[in-house]
């Protein structure tokens, strides 16, 4: 993007130090806090060799009040969206049932998106597709008070459209001239107004779903998925792209002969790996890698580093759902292969805290809260979501060394690649040994306990020992294929 194409400077807040000399200090103060407000462009790089633009507000210098405004007026756009708030794993999984249903006909995948999808939005037909949504909104509420304050907000979002986007590169503010830009409070908001609008009519016809047809759109932000039984409808549906003038088709994918798109048996889509022979889904595995693999914030939490590290290593920084941890479409050894790629994760991030942080004195001490609380939670959440998710005959036997097994062998992996956290292998080691029912000498041990630590039932050695689980768990040996440790002068 040339981004000289798409700003322009604002002479007016833009003056030089001998212009603001002519001011008063009022004038001058006021400009400078209203400067201060102004979101800061930020450009980051991609892998593709192009850039990003990208605007940072500084929350600090909202009040109150101008946050609830904004929180209210981002409400009311998703109002006027009407698209459900549906998840891709339960849209996905209504899919899988039919195809069962159906005798597992073949089906199309086509995945795409959408490039500089904020920057190409036409704010002109943006107002309009804002005003007829408005006015269809109105209609349909009943209630007076109701329609007074709709009315007032639609007239709030409208005087902020009207508004410049301003940005700030250094001291020189900049005027976004063309679409969004990425980062503005409702670039979000007004883009899924925006694209949905555009989606109903140009498919309208893909999204509309009979009682026997297995189909699948979805739309998240710019990437879309297409799936359906029809070659004629995928075929279709790729034609339809064209209404669009920023499909990035280097990025579009499908899973059957097409003259100008690439051909992939593996579909990726946000963040998840779909099978198109299997259906089943696994974790893309460019999560493995750069930022996705180890980015944490740090942040004054750091003050607690217990707490903070079960904060950043825990289940909130990994997302643990029903649509790789689902035993309806993804078989055991896949669920085993997901349950350690979510523990090396979680290892990882720890190890880089560690090395970050801490000194090899206090690393020892931190291993605690990884032991106790983390990987009892991440187990934990993983078996309550398997449970949610698999077919009523079927039982998921494990003992739970197994799981205690995996938290210390990815930690183990990931402590040898990271330097820093090397001098904890051999503690690491003595865990994993103490919890290698699988392929240590066997002792008796409590495969279910209760919260309190007490035995709920007595592991067995044949369950411990399954083949199977021993065939399969001889590929943790190492970590997941491309997965980066952090080094404190290189990544490897």
């Amino acid at each position: 993007m040339i981004y000289t194409n798409v700003i322009k400077k604002s002479e007016h807040y833009s003056k030089g130090k001998k212009s603001r000399r002519n001011y008063s200090l009022a004038n001058r103060f006021q400009l400078k806090m209203f400067k201060k407000k102004i979101p800061k462009l930020h450009i980051t790089l991609k892998t593709n060799n192009e850039s990003r633009p990208i605007v940072c507000y500084k929350n600090n210098l909202l009040s109150t009040s101008e946050k609830y405004k904004i929180r209210d007026r981002l409400r009311f756009l998703k109002s006027l969206t009407g698209k459900p708030n549906t998840k891709i794993e339960s849209l996905y999984n209504n899919l899988y049932l039919k195809w069962i249903n159906a005798n597992k006909p073949k089906l199309y995948f086509v995945k795409t998106d959408l490039s500089n999808a904020f920057g190409s939005i036409n704010r002109e037909k943006l107002a309009k597709f804002l005003s007829e949504k408005y006015i269809n909104f109105l209609k349909a509420e009943m209630c007076i008070t109701m329609k007074k304050k709709i009315a007032q907000q639609y007239k709030d979002i409208v005087q902020e459209l009207r508004k410049p986007i301003l940005i700030r590169a250094g001291s020189t503010v900049y005027e976004w001239k063309e679409g969004l830009v990425q980062g503005y409070k409702y670039s979000p908001a007004l883009s899924e107004l925006y694209y949905s609008y555009l989606d109903a009519i140009y498919f309208s016809d893909h999204m509309e779903i009979k009682e026997n047809d297995i189909k699948l759109f979805t739309r998240v932000v710019d990437d879309y998925l297409y799936i359906t039984d029809s070659l004629e409808n995928a075929m279709s549906f790729i034609a339809a792209l064209t209404n669009y003038r920023n499909v990035n088709y280097d990025k579009t994918v499908v899973n059957f002969s097409h003259d100008t798109i690439k051909y992939n048996e593996e579909i990726i889509f946000l963040g998840y790996c779909y099978n198109t022979c299997t259906m089943q889904v696994s974790r893309a595995n460019n999560i493995y890698a750069g930022q996705m693999c180890y980015k944490i914030a740090f942040t004054v939490g750091l003050s607690d580093l217990p707490r903070f590290i079960e904060s950043r290593i825990g289940q909130s920084s990994i997302p643990i759902n029903s649509h790789i941890f689902n035993l309806q479409y993804n078989n055991e050894e896949l669920i085993w292969r997901h349950i350690f790629t979510t523990f090396c994760l979680s290892a990882n991030k720890l190890c880089t805290i560690l090395a970050i942080l801490c000194e090899e004195r206090e690393m020892e001490v931190l291993l605690i809260p990884y032991k106790k609380k983390v990987t009892v939670k991440l187990t934990n959440t993983i078996l309550e979501t398997l449970t949610r998710n698999k077919p009523e005959d079927l039982i998921f036997i494990y003992c739970i060394n197994h799981f205690r097994y995996l938290a210390w062998l990815a930690l183990s992996l990931c402590a040898k690649r990271t330097p820093k956290c090397s001098g904890l292998v051999p503690l690491i080691n003595n865990q994993l040994a103490k919890n290698n029912c699988i392929f240590g000498k066997w002792r008796e041990h409590a495969s279910r306990i209760s919260k309190t630590g007490e035995c709920l039932r007595k592991a067995t050695k044949e369950v411990c020992r399954r083949i199977d689980l021993r065939v399969t768990f001889r590929d943790f040996e190492t970590l997941p294929l491309g997965f980066e440790c952090y080094h404190h002068r290189k990544l490897k």
